[in-house]
């Protein structure tokens, strides 16, 4: 398909370049900007908030990363912003605090995690935010109607 070659032109560090054993914990602010550094594109993924928020986390309940044990569908994106990740100060970010950091320096491979449960919310509010980020972004998820994002965003 053309104007896809950005996605095999970079090496993708998956869930951010991260070392937990140094601190730089997956998918934090830290571990995008030490893939940024070293020239990788960041392959992250969403989850969404009580509240309707595409939150940038791979675990669907806090617990292995972070303080707590509340699954993040339950939880306002307030409240998911104020948990603390275990051994650093980084937060979990919002899918828009997670563009406005990148801001196009590195392409982005978005995971939408799913319950299986015909829930669109997800995907209907990363499309939202993607609307308007101009830097390389692709969207994957393994329900069919999370596809509703990659069809909006491509317009």
């Amino acid at each position: 398909m053309p104007g896809l070659s950005w996605l095999t032109a970079y090496p993708i560090a998956h869930r951010g370049q991260h070392d937990a054993p140094r601190g730089v914990i997956e998918n934090t602010a830290t571990a995008f900007t030490a893939a940024i550094e070293h020239g990788f594109g960041i392959e992250t993924d969403l989850q969404i908030s009580a509240d309707g928020e595409a939150m940038v986390h791979h675990d669907d309940a806090l617990g292995r990363l972070t303080e707590g044990s509340q699954p993040l569908a339950k939880m306002t994106a307030a409240a998911i912003k104020a948990v603390r990740f275990k051994a650093t100060s980084d937060r979990i970010l919002t899918l828009a605090e997670l563009c406005a950091w990148v801001a196009g320096r590195a392409p982005l491979l978005l995971e939408l995690k799913s319950r299986f449960d015909g829930d669109t919310r997800l995907a209907a509010r990363a499309a939202e935010v993607l609307a308007s980020y101009a830097g390389p972004v692709a969207v994957m998820s393994t329900p069919p109607r999370s596809r509703r994002c990659a069809e909006s965003r491509r317009g």
